[in-house]
């Protein structure tokens, strides 16, 4: 292949602007910083943990209400469906 020559480009219409790039590091040197950040994340983990079981929790009761109150539900629509059915069988047998 040929090899393609250095071309110059035309400078563009906006100007070049300088960025500056701010980097932080979190990476503890020292032993306590070590201990420290060891015991910050066991924290951190211990609350998500905490938070979770709660959320469980709170779902859990919900499906159990809603369960309840669909079963509730459903024994009240079968007593009216058949207090009607005994309603209807009372009538006299020679009358329709």
């Amino acid at each position: 292949m040929e090899r393609l020559r250095d071309r110059r480009t035309e400078p563009s219409s906006r100007a070049l602007y300088a960025a500056r790039v701010v980097h932080i590091s979190v990476q503890p040197k020292t032993w306590f910083g070590k201990l420290m950040a060891a015991v910050v994340g066991t924290g951190v983990m211990l609350v998500a943990f905490f938070i979770s079981i709660i959320v469980f929790a709170v779902i859990a009761s919900l499906v159990v209400v809603a369960v309840i109150y669909l079963m509730w539900a459903a024994r009240r629509a079968r007593g009216a469906v058949e207090s009607q059915i005994i309603d209807n069988n009372s009538c006299d047998p020679g009358r329709s």
